[in-house]
């Protein structure tokens, strides 16, 4: 009976069972709590929907506790078998959040910001199984990527909670469906801000703004990717999912089911110096997995994060799947790996550019087909290549009726790869017309990773054009409020709480400013030439006395309330222009800074720029 037994383990199963139970056990105690969200039901209905609970919750977390990974592509498993808790930081106080109600307890409307692959995705969906587990309130999972697929007229953040929970089991009537929403009853949780359409942004978040302020007694937590756009979301308060620690990214080593003679020599070389070289890389968990897999089949690591992309992607595609054993994966469409990576690639720039970051079979059948005309490979079919995508390489992962990359960094990597293939007037056109209207250009990895692929050409065909009408403006105004309002349309006062700061230690919390992006192109530009060629002088520190009693004297002048953004004309009744130009020095100083990158790469910028979608439409 031992051996039966031994032959017979699965961890994955065992684990999930025992939680199942755990759960199960605790959603029928909760009931009894979470009734009180329910006004004046009766008995039979409080059986009824204690039933409908109970089913509600069954089915989302079994659908919330598995996933499928870069490893795990095949089979989903367990989230636990290989999630490691990360911590965030809130006021600069690190916080843990194995315990979600720690999370909970911080204030009731949260975002949490994180760049790509740090597990911003995965800390939601353990929030919604601790929460469920705990049994206090009703948790609600909701990806916002899904409103992309909907006309803006029909977004309704009410109805999409309501038939979340219906198509889950739990469907209520609307009277106390209603009533649970005024009493508080939900965790709420919208994941993937970021991943909203342009075209959809303002609508959601008009949604999210009116929802959470009617039914403020509920839990909201946002998810998304850093954006200065979170400074006007007066009543949520920011949180930002740290980096692992090396004992966090050990531990997620550990979890893995992986071959031991790979783990275990990639444990120690990552205790001893991978972590420390690599901590770009060891620190987050998708690129730490990755890491992994190029470890399985390569002698060394690439210091570069296009290499290291670019090696992820040659394992991927040569099927070294060290979990259980090796073989080579059978490639469909009769590709080699660099004809694969050409129309891959073709596929992610004119996606990344129409903001498509998930596609129904229609739409993946088309991206394919158009890579297929205007890429120069062999011939292949397009139902070889989406199973190549899907089941060989994993780039992309099917998620119900509709397919979505196994992660958007892969998406901005092939992007950007494919850029490079443009000739130097498509670049120019191409990133011109994006930078004008899309704020995503500082905050996705794309034109990083570009940057890194070809700085000289960026900085000479695509920064220099824009940097030359800073030039004119500045050669123009000078360093005044008239060049301000030029690219700027007012100032935003927000609170800052520095490193070892408390909330509720007042002596501590800081006043800062930011400008309010008018022109994009220009602060764009800007911004990109700065950070990208490391600028040395930054915004101004937050604790910064001139700025701190500017900031003060103006919030002070109003006795009302008043929201966090104010136009030039607003700051100039209570201060004098030079006042506010002296808090802005370090703006200054970085219009200096492209200059100098102008000087040192300058060139008559190219005439008759035409619109992304021209580009696209010839690619």
């Amino acid at each position: 009976m031992g051996t039966e037994t031994a032959n017979s383990f699965d961890p994955n199963k065992i684990a999930t069972d025992v939680t199942t139970t755990l759960i199960t056990e605790a959603i029928k105690s909760g009931w009894k709590r979470v009734k009180n969200f329910f006004k004046d039901l009766e008995a039979k209905d409080s059986v009824d929907y204690g039933d409908a609970y109970v089913d509600y919750l069954q089915n989302t977390v079994k659908k919330n506790s598995q996933i499928k990974t870069l490893i795990y592509h095949r089979v989903p498993k367990f989230l636990y078998l290989f999630y490691e808790c990360p911590n965030v930081r809130y006021e600069g106080k690190i916080i843990e959040t194995s315990n979600a109600q720690d999370i909970l307890n911080i204030n009731n409307k949260l975002i949490i910001t994180g760049t790509g692959g740090i597990g911003k995705s995965l800390l939601l969906k353990h929030i919604f199984l601790n929460t469920a587990q705990y049994g206090y309130y009703i948790p609600i999972l909701i990806e916002l990527r899904k409103f992309n697929q909907l006309d803006s007229k029909d977004i309704s953040l009410y109805k999409a909670i309501y038939q979340n929970l219906s198509d889950n089991g739990f469907t209520l009537d609307d009277k106390y469906y209603a009533y649970s929403l005024d009493a508080g009853g939900y965790v709420i949780l919208l994941d993937g801000f970021d991943e909203i359409n342009r075209d959809k942004i303002t609508k959601i978040f008009e949604q999210i703004d009116s929802f959470s302020q009617r039914y403020n007694k509920n839990h909201f937590i946002v998810s998304s990717r850093p954006s200065d756009r979170f400074m006007g979301w007066n009543d949520f308060h920011e949180l930002s999912l740290c980096d692992l620690t090396k004992k966090q990214a050990l531990n997620l080593i550990q979890k893995i089911d992986f071959d031991e003679a790979i783990k275990r020599p990639f444990s120690e070389a990552l205790e001893s110096e991978l972590f420390d070289t690599y901590r770009s890389f060891a620190s987050n968990p998708l690129l730490l997995t990755i890491m992994l897999l190029t470890f399985s089949n390569h002698a060394a690591l690439p210091r570069n994060l296009n290499e290291f992309y670019d090696q992820a992607f040659s394992t991927l595609f040569n099927g070294h799947d060290a979990t259980k054993d090796y073989f080579v994966r059978d490639i469909r469409s009769g590709l080699s790996c660099e004809e694969f990576k050409k129309v891959f690639a073709h596929i992610c720039i004119r996606s990344y550019f129409a903001e498509d970051f998930e596609f129904s079979e229609t739409e993946l059948r088309q991206y394919i087909q158009r890579a297929k005309e205007k890429v120069d490979v062999r011939p292949f079919s397009v139902d070889g290549f989406k199973e190549d995508l899907t089941l060989s390489i994993c780039m992309l992962v099917k998620d119900g009726l509709n397919y979505r990359f196994i992660h958007r960094s892969f998406q901005e990597y092939f992007a950007a790869w494919y850029t490079c293939k443009l000739t130097d007037k498509d670049q120019s056109d191409l990133l011109a017309d994006w930078m004008s209207k899309s704020g995503s250009c500082i905050t996705d990895e794309y034109m990083s990773m570009l940057f890194d692929f070809q700085k000289e050409k960026i900085n000479k065909i695509i920064f220099c054009p824009g940097i030359k009408k800073l030039k004119q403006l500045y050669d123009k105004y000078g360093f005044s409020c008239d060049l301000l309002r030029k690219l700027f349309s007012g100032i935003r006062i927000f609170n800052f709480y520095p490193k070892g700061g408390l909330k509720s230690n007042r002596k501590r919390v800081c006043l800062n400013l930011s400008l309010i992006t008018k022109n994009k192109y220009l602060c764009h530009i800007e911004w990109l030439v700065c950070h990208l060629n490391s600028c040395p002088f930054s915004q101004s520190d937050p604790v910064d006395s001139k700025t701190q009693d500017l900031s003060r004297k103006i919030l002070n002048s109003i006795e009302e309330a008043h929201p966090n953004e104010w136009s030039f004309d607003e700051v100039l009744a209570i201060v004098t222009p030079e006042q506010l130009l002296d808090s802005l020095q370090w703006f200054d100083r970085q219009l200096h800074f492209c200059f100098e990158i102008y000087d040192q790469y300058s060139r008559k910028p190219k005439q008759g720029k035409r619109a992304i979608a021209s580009i696209l439409d010839n690619l």
